[in-house]
């Protein structure tokens, strides 16, 4: 792989200890495949899946004894694009285990609608030992060029706010452990810091230098970064906004890939539940701690990095077809699940089984950090007023992220009803 590929491609062998699904002889997605009976007679089990045609009538998942001996059919969860489907669909047994058979949506009592590009189907299920299974797929309707969004969120008149404005920016490039293979980063302290002096200029909004909360390597620890999210998101009001920068690793459980992390200066791969920060633990701050009225969150991590279930190696996103390795939907879970409250905003660095890169021709940075500096600079102010928007932003860097990297990364934004949020002021 190219070193300018930002390694959040994880290449390590795994030596396990604890007693998991993964001391078992077989992977969490083992039970499972995918059938669509229309299509083909295939049954599909890698995790990405590339179809020409935009019409699948109908998605049949198998869940294959011994396991589906174990297994109820209410403990059997099937969600599309984050939303669950198991309503009106059909559930019979045969001689090889459980079958859900869900069709196309005909109408409002359920049924499914596939989207032309990327679509995520996950499917867990829980059997009377409590022992847990779960396996992601990404369904490919078309060609590459159907993944290529063009929004305009350039409408409306830029809105500023009198409140204070927080921030805690993080850069993780040096990571304390390495036993298990996890590599340093080149540029994720550099992005982390350009973003937190930017901040601090008036261009950029002129924080308070005491209302940044700068976290970078050693310093960005589990507790540290905890502490910092927990105090930063209790001190602001409701008047207030919250800016977050998160640049590093990121990557799911190898033992748990359905559980997602941010990778920290102490994280150990080997123990990530105790050592790593969770997605869904970001998710429930947001939810629970916060009362301001304006978040704006973005994330400079790839984590289209997996695990080979066969081998028990993490490969790269450029391996995610081959089989039995295991896709990474991290992404898709930030930008549609972290949160949907009016008034936040989130962007990440890249889209479902991509790699984020970073190079010396972006100035030291990650390209998503460089195209987002420059945007915040100035080059984001596409309709001319002279404020950099939510929205011009994010059109912005995905746009200039796309054109740099031939398309080969995509950031996803979640503007919400954040769009006209002011961000920056370009030079008069």
């Amino acid at each position: 792989m190219s070193s300018n590929c930002k390694f959040f491609c994880l290449l390590f062998v795994l030596i396990i200890a604890p007693v998991s699904m993964a001391a078992q002889n077989f992977s969490s997605r083992e039970p499972f495949v995918l059938e669509m009976p229309e299509i083909s007679a295939n049954r599909y089990t890698s995790p990405v899946i590339r179809l020409p045609m935009k019409d699948v009538p109908t998605l049949k998942f198998r869940v294959k004894d011994p396991f589906a001996a174990d297994i109820t059919y209410g403990n059997i969860i099937v969600t599309l694009n984050g939303e669950g489907i198991n309503r009106g669909c059909n559930k019979t047994r045969d001689a090889e285990g459980k079958v859900v058979v869900c069709a196309k949506k005909a109408d409002r009592l359920g049924g499914y609608t596939l989207e032309r590009g990327k679509n995520i189907v996950e499917i867990k299920a829980i059997d009377t030992k409590q022992r847990e299974f779960y396996a992601s797929y990404i369904i490919i309707l078309g060609d590459k060029t159907a993944t290529v969004e063009k929004p305009d969120w350039t409408n409306g008149a830029a809105e500023s706010f009198t409140g204070k404005k927080y921030a805690v920016v993080i850069g993780v490039s040096d990571y304390k452990f390495q036993d298990a293979g996890l590599k340093n980063l080149n540029y994720a302290d550099d992005d982390a810091q350009s973003i937190a002096a930017f901040l601090q200029t008036p261009t950029g909004g002129s924080f308070s230098s005491a209302d940044i909360k700068l976290l970078i390597n050693a310093d960005a620890s589990l507790a540290a970064v905890r502490s910092a999210l927990n105090e930063t998101f209790k001190r602001a009001r409701s008047n207030d906004l919250i800016f977050v920068f998160i640049a590093g690793h990121g990557a799911p459980d190898p033992l748990a890939s359905q559980n997602l992390y941010f990778l920290l200066s102490d994280t150990k791969v080997v123990d990530m539940p105790r050592t790593a920060f969770p997605m869904n633990e970001l998710k429930q701050m947001l939810d629970t701690q916060v009362t301001a009225q304006r978040v704006v969150v973005m994330i400079d991590t790839c984590h289209s990095a997996g695990v080979n279930q066969k081998t028990k190696t993490i490969v790269s996103g450029r391996q995610l077809e081959q089989e039995g390795d295991e896709n990474n939907i991290s992404n898709f879970f930030l930008t549609s699940q972290l949160f949907k409250q009016t008034g936040r905003a989130i962007l990440t660095s890249s889209d479902v089984n991509e790699v984020s890169q970073e190079s010396a021709k972006w100035g030291n940075h990650g390209v998503f950090t460089w195209a987002l500096l420059e945007g915040l600079k100035g080059k984001a102010d596409l309709n001319g007023d002279k404020f950099i928007t939510t929205g011009e932003l994010f059109q912005y860097t995905r746009a200039n992220v796309q054109k740099a990297t031939n398309f080969q990364q995509n950031p996803r934004a979640l503007p919400g009803a954040a769009t006209n949020l002011t961000l920056s002021f370009a030079s008069k």
